[in-house]
């Protein structure tokens, strides 16, 4: 069978989509298993700072390797090493906060690098007029991975254990390696994204670039609503559940599934819009901050799993909205050349300030009664609301950008 260019980038799709419920699996298992020697569920609430670091810390030496190394050597690279470390993992003999930390951020930083580099590859694939309709429908298919990896992930762990769930992770990592031996048969993933350009270039690229100062600026304002968010799921969810764990493992897997949910069916009327008017972004653009907003604050006063459910499911529309909008405005706004290096850079620099918010998090609720740190907590969300005043210049860059640049080099 003969494959072209056509056919490599849905295989892409398909198997980036699977190795998208890692990190999902790899958290709800850590989450459940934590839960079982700290029932308040503050030890669980470590694992999305964690995630956080490793993506900041990508952002630093990532450059070097996109710099140095082409598309193929990075992705084979990146997925070897990445279930190397799952299997390093297996020989720990324990599980323990200290432990389940340290994965997560090796993964994250290692995954971070191949995802920009992965990013820049597919995008090089693509002309400008498809990007919007592409990457919301390529946002979809990720979620709908995830719809059913957290109950999938639950139910493994009970039957067969961690191990068996590692394992089963290192083996999607490596299935992933498949497109990246495809692309390098055709010659497609053998070229250096930009040999010339500095290890720092994206963090000069981001300076120098009023639009994509503006963008880094909107997401560090809108990562603090998500960052609460999600730090705080596991410490919500453990409140509901008053130390029971099967009700614990319940309510958290059906949180993050009903978050998928709610990111697909946003995606599926999204896509439908793009498919008829790309410009749409820029309404989704400007309406992702409410949403995540709303989730975020209704979150800290539902006492019951159903309230609860409801407010992910609110959460997963917003998130929607705000990467596809991120996704698609973002790179429109980046030289292509420079595209792998500006989202290394952009990831450390807004990371970075999402590790502090979610460090901040666990702590101020494990030390203080739980609605006397409320207010202070929906000050902070509150804030992100602020960021509505960067979206009309950051449109308006966006729009420019689009009338200046060819349809089918852009």
């Amino acid at each position: 069978m003969s494959f072209t260019k056509e056919k490599i980038v849905p295989i892409y799709m398909i198997l980036n989509g699977l190795s998208s419920v890692v990190p999902n699996i790899l958290i709800i298992s850590f989450v459940l298993t934590l839960f079982e020697s700290d029932k308040s569920g503050v030890s669980a609430a470590y694992l999305e700072p964690a995630l956080l670091l490793g993506i900041g810390c990508a952002g630093l030496f990532g450059g070097f390797f996109i710099k140095h190394f082409s598309y193929y050597t990075i992705g084979v690279s990146a997925l070897f090493l990445a279930s190397l470390t799952l299997g390093c993992f297996l020989c720990y003999g324990e599980v323990s906060m200290r432990y389940c930390t340290f994965t997560l951020w090796m993964l994250a930083c290692i995954m971070s690098v191949e995802h920009s580099n992965g990013i820049a590859f597919i995008n090089s694939q693509i002309v400008a007029k498809d990007r919007p309709f592409f990457f919301s429908a390529f946002q979809i298919f990720l979620q709908c991975f995830n719809v059913l990896a957290p109950i999938g992930a639950k139910n493994l762990l009970a039957s067969f254990g961690l191990k068996s769930v590692l394992v089963c992770c290192a083996c999607i990592y490596l299935l992933r390696i498949i497109p990246w031996q495809l692309s390098l048969s055709m010659n497609l993933g053998a070229k250096i994204v930009e040999k010339e350009a500095s290890v720092f270039s994206g963090f000069k690229e981001i300076m120098d670039n009023v639009g994509l100062l503006r963008m880094t600026t909107f997401r560090i304002i809108n990562h603090i609503p998500n960052v609460v968010y999600m730090v705080s799921l596991p410490i919500l969810v453990a409140k509901i559940a008053h130390g029971n764990s099967q009700v614990n493992a319940q309510l958290y897997s059906y949180s993050l599934s009903f978050m998928n949910i709610g990111f697909i069916l946003s995606g599926i009327c999204g896509s439908w819009l793009l498919k008829r008017n790309p410009t749409l972004i820029t309404l989704f653009f400007t309406f992702s901050p409410i949403l995540i907003v709303i989730a975020v604050i209704a979150a800290f006063y539902v006492n019951m799993p159903i309230y609860l459910t409801a407010t992910a499911l609110v959460y997963g529309m917003g998130l929607y909205f705000f990467k596809t909008s991120n996704c698609v405005i973002g790179q429109a706004l980046t030289n292509k050349n420079k595209l792998a290096h500006v989202i290394l850079a952009g990831d450390a620099i807004v990371k970075a300030c999402a590790y502090g918010v979610g460090m901040f998090v666990p702590i101020g609720i494990a030390f203080a009664p739980f609605f006397s740190v409320l207010p202070p907590l929906l000050g902070v969300v509150a804030c992100s609301l602020f960021s509505l005043k960067l979206t009309r210049p950051i449109i308006k860059l966006y729009m420019h950008s689009l009338s200046h640049k060819d349809d089918t080099t852009g």
